[in-house]
């Protein structure tokens, strides 16, 4: 799989005490605003996981999921892992979990495009 087509990052799945935390890759050939890519769901072992609470972390910030639209300013450079906090999910560390990312990117530049972009991974909790 090339890079470009990956959206689980190598950072996988961590327990943390806020929850979940999912890596995630940009699926696009350049930089884009956060405000471009949308998170458009997440299933655990072929559960889809609520997004309500979720909170995106990059870069030493973070904000909840549902305001990433507004997020215009922030760029998600292509070299970068972002996160994907998920407080509703509480995992073990070392169980392994089925985990389906789907990211669609809607580039700015190229008015009505939307690259739907899935992974589904085997993934260990770190």
């Amino acid at each position: 799989m090339l890079p470009v087509e990956r959206v689980i990052a190598e950072e996988g799945l961590v327990a943390t005490p806020r929850g979940a935390r999912l890596g995630m890759r940009l699926t696009w050939y350049r930089s884009l605003p956060f405000s471009t890519v949308e998170v458009a769901s997440v299933a655990i072992d072929g559960a889809p996981v609520d997004l309500s609470d979720a909170v995106v972390e990059y870069d030493d910030q973070s904000w909840p999921l549902a305001e990433m639209g507004e997020q215009t300013n922030s760029f998600w450079f292509i070299r970068d892992s972002a996160f994907l906090v998920l407080p509703q999910v509480q995992l073990t560390p070392g169980d392994a979990h089925e985990v389906t990312l789907v990211l669609n990117v809607n580039p700015p530049y190229i008015p009505g495009m939307k690259r739907v972009n899935p992974q589904t991974a085997t993934l260990t909790v770190g």
